[in-house]
């Protein structure tokens, strides 16, 4: 038997699980992703250790528009487009989707991504959504050396004041002391 058959195979077995489980299958077109961080975006860093973006959060719904609960996070799977988007994980925060079809996730830059927009798709089991959202970023490591050292900051305090979304760490339109002490804190790595 050729792979792609077992594929396809495999594919409706879990489609034919999911029903029999009572779980549904959700519907492409009516099921949807969306960023419910307040608007705000993905700040990462060379050691990994910028804050998690909490939270995309996905909702599955029948072909009725009827909510489909009790589908397992590990039945979602993410693909993220854009420049970096190989520095992005996304991990489940809900073990399962609730009464309203939705479950949520967080995404944590584990390296370097430049300034930017990452295009985050979803698929739930092989039902691929066709809604898809748009997760901005923005590094403390300005010049993509690295190192977040005096040139990065040069380049922050040469924003500071202003509303230029680059240097905007806690994404609230205006940079300002508090995304100086985030920016500080990163400072050296």
């Amino acid at each position: 038997m050729s792979r792609t058959l077992v594929g396809v195979l495999a594919g409706c077995l879990v489609l034919v699980m999911a029903t029999v489980a009572g779980a549904g299958i959700p519907d492409a077109d009516n099921s949807y992703v969306a960023m419910d961080n307040g608007g705000k975006g993905l700040s990462t860093c060379p050691a990994g250790d910028g804050p998690a973006y909490r939270y995309i959060t996905v909702t599955a719904l029948r072909t009725d528009l009827t909510p489909i609960q009790g589908i397992s996070s590990g039945n979602f799977f993410f693909t993220v487009t854009g420049a970096g988007s190989g520095n992005v994980s996304i991990n489940a925060v809900d073990a399962e989707t609730d009464a309203g079809g939705a479950i949520r996730f967080e995404a944590q830059g584990t390296g370097a991504i430049m300034y930017g927009s990452l295009t985050v798709d979803v698929q739930i089991y092989t039902v691929v959504l066709t809604d898809s959202d748009t997760l901005w970023c923005n590094t403390f490591d300005y010049n993509d050396d690295g190192t977040i050292d005096p040139l990065d900051f040069v380049t922050f305090a040469s924003d500071f004041g202003g509303t230029n979304e680059r240097s905007d760490f806690d994404w609230n339109g205006t940079i300002n002391p508090l995304d100086f002490v985030t920016f500080a804190g990163h400072f050296g790595h």
